[in-house]
Formats: C-alpha cells, sequence, structure tokens
C-alpha cells in the first residue's frame, strides 16, 4: 500500500515500491529473485520449517511452559521457545534435519524437575510414576504434574496440564483418539499451583501406542 508524502507516493504499490533515498524520491519495482540459495540458506529455512511442524500442535503447552521466562523478558512464550528448538532439539544436515526429541524442553523453569521417572502402558493410555519426595526449599506437595504424548508421525498431541500432585508419584495419561501401534513421544514437567513456577521437562522416552 502506497502513502502520500508531499503529494509523492510511498511504499508498495502494485509491483513498484518507492521511498525517500538522500533527499530523492526513488522507485524500483518489485521482482521474485532467481539467484540460487545456497545449502546454508536452505539448511535455514528448514530448519525454521521443521522447528515450527514440531510446536504448532504442542503450542498450549508451550504457552503456559514458557509463560514465566516469557513474562521476564516482556515477550510472548513461543518466542523463546521457538529460540530453544531451533538452536538445541534439531539434528542432521540439511536435507535431512529432524527434531532430536531427547533434547526437546517443552517447558522451562526452576522447580525441580521430576527425577526417576517411570513410563508403562496402561489400557487407557500412559501411566508416568516420579519420585514423590519433596525438596521443602524449592518445591511444594501441591506441585502439579504435566504430561504429554507426541505423535511425529501425525504431528498431533495429547497433554494434560493440571495432573496429580507432586507427592503422589504417578498419574495417567489418556490417550483417546490417536490410533494403535503409533510411535509416541513422552514429556513430563512439574509447575506450581499458583502457575508462577515450573520446572524445566523431562524426555521421558518412547512407547507404541
Amino acid at each position: 500500500m502506497a502513502t502520500s508524502k508531499d503529494r509523492l507516493p510511498t511504499g508498495k504499490l502494485g509491483r513498484t515500491v518507492s521511498y525517500m533515498l538522500n533527499g530523492k524520491m526513488v522507485t524500483r519495482s518489485i521482482g521474485v529473485s532467481v539467484k540460487k540459495r545456497s545449502k546454508l540458506q536452505l539448511a535455514v529455512m528448514q530448519k525454521t520449517k521443521v522447528t515450527s511442524k514440531f510446536l504448532n500442535p504442542v503450542m498450549p503447552y508451550i504457552k503456559i511452559g514458557y509463560e514465566v521466562i516469557a513474562k521476564l523478558n516482556k515477550e510472548h512464550p513461543q518466542n523463546p521457545a521457538f529460540v530453544y528448538h531451533w538452536k538445541n532439539a534439531l539434528k542432521g544436515e540439511y536435507p535431512d534435519i529432524k527434531v532430536d526429541f531427547e533434547k526437546v524442553r517443552l517447558t522451562k523453569g526452576v522447580l525441580p524437575k521430576p527425577e526417576a521417572v517411570l513410563i508403562s502402558l496402561v489400557e487407557k493410555g500412559v501411566s508416568f510414576s516420579w519420585n514423590p519426595e519433596i525438596d521443602e526449599e524449592c518445591s511444594h506437595w501441591t506441585d502439579q504434574v504435566m504430561m504429554l504424548a507426541y505423535f511425529p508421525e501425525s504431528m498431533t498431541a495429547q497433554f494434560v496440564t493440571a495432573g496429580a500432585n507432586r507427592h503422589v508419584g504417578s498419574d495417567l495419561l489418556y490417550l483417546t483418539y490417536e490410533k494403535k501401534n503409533a510411535l509416541m513421544e513422552l514429556y513430563l514437567s512439574f509447575i506450581s499451583s499458583s502457575r508462577q513456577s515450573i520446572s524445566n521437562s523431562v524426555y521421558a522416552g518412547q512407547l507404541y501406542w
């Protein structure tokens, strides 16, 4: 869209763009670049695409998981989450860049994270268990567990953001609509009952639903 400045149009109009340069009005055409992209440029593009596709189905979880740190920096939770995964949770070289699920961090914070995590498949979903002991200085028995199952084949996720209390030591993530024999990547976190503090997420491993 072009705007008028001293009766001279500035901005984009059709396939041209006009702007002031060294006190003079310059108009140039807008074309499609035919220059071949370098391997580095292609790798950056693929990393961005892979990261975005992974984060999209887990975004409600991410918004909770990065809310505390995002508030400190006055930004949206998806921004630090995207930066972390783009830099740290990918593997491989272009054109075969993939998510490194063991390095995924769906929540980020200083609350003590789950320890001694075990997972098992049950009839209605995935059973998670953890060490229920409480660190009196940093955690509380009312901390709640957050559980997530990510299905790489369908790029979908099922999760709970307010599960059992820390002291209970176990909880069940119900799986409702995913087809059987699907591979899932599993994650666990703790969040305080006030929602003002959260732990780093823990990669719990893989199971086939």
